[in-house]
């Protein structure tokens, strides 16, 4: 997969997205999930100010959890629900 790629996928999603990754992840390094989550965010702000909207450490798009290689649900499952629940929970 390419961050680009993914994107592309990820757009047809009527829902928003949170990406979360593991900092150990070696088959979707953080690097380019933070890639994806900002080419996803130039695209839902159709230019306008994609660079304030995400900044990198906007923690209602990306989330690295430290610790953890690819299976973050599986690694760390009470925070990743506990964080999987914040996201769906708010306004």
């Amino acid at each position: 997969w390419t961050p680009a790629a993914m994107a592309q996928r990820m757009q047809s999603s009527q829902s928003g997205y949170r990406i979360v990754v593991g900092s150990h992840d070696r088959m979707a390094p953080p690097e380019q999930a933070l890639q994806l989550a900002r080419i996803l965010a130039r695209e839902n702000d159709a230019g306008d100010n994609a660079e304030e909207t995400f900044d990198g450490d906007n923690q209602s798009m990306f989330k690295v959890m430290e610790g953890c290689g690819h299976a973050v649900p599986m690694e760390e499952m009470r925070l990743w629900r506990q964080d999987v629940l914040e996201f769906l929970n708010k306004p």
